[in-house]
């Protein structure tokens, strides 16, 4: 049985406030990720996207790759 939702530490913003990635189960049973941007202190808001897919993660992974061969 798999976890139904799997949390990453990916880094910080170049402000320092903490990321997280989220991996969880829609209520159909898809795969969905979140984008977590927590706060580094009491200033900052909490701010989040969700319902990406798989894909769209995939590329924004070789967005990144493709700005690194440049």
């Amino acid at each position: 049985m798999t976890p139904a939702k799997i949390e990453y530490a990916v880094g910080q913003t170049r402000h320092k406030q903490p990321l997280r990635l989220v991996k969880s189960r829609a209520y159909d049973g898809a795969t969905e990720w979140t984008l977590y941007r927590d706060e580094a202190s009491q200033r900052d808001d909490r701010a989040f996207i969700g319902g990406l897919s798989d894909d769209v993660i995939l590329a924004m992974a070789e967005a990144v790759k493709a700005e690194k061969r440049r």
